[in-house]
């Protein structure tokens, strides 16, 4: 299943979200994929698409990001999945 997670930082915790991120980078934990993480221009938000069999393993990758980022995740689907859902429909 795909996540698409927006991330908000605040100016006074940008630099120790930004060092823990080059300390730690993206690491998933097993039976999870990140397929891309963007940062914006001014670096307080940011966006990743992630791929998690368990919403279990989704918690332990974000959990570690709780104390700096507000996140805001929602499940997703791609364009082909997309169009069998409402195929489905009829």
């Amino acid at each position: 299943m795909l996540f698409a997670i927006y991330y908000e930082m605040t100016p006074e915790r940008r630099d120790e979200v930004l060092k823990r991120f080059q300390k730690f980078g993206d690491a998933a934990p097993k039976g999870m994929k990140v397929v891309g993480n963007w940062l914006s221009v001014t670096l307080l938000e940011g966006w990743s698409i992630v791929e998690a069999n368990d919403i279990a393993d989704l918690g332990k990758l974000f959990q570690s990001w709780t104390d700096l980022n507000v996140n805001h995740i929602t499940p997703v689907f791609d364009e082909d999945a997309a169009h069998r859902f409402l195929s489905a429909k009829k």
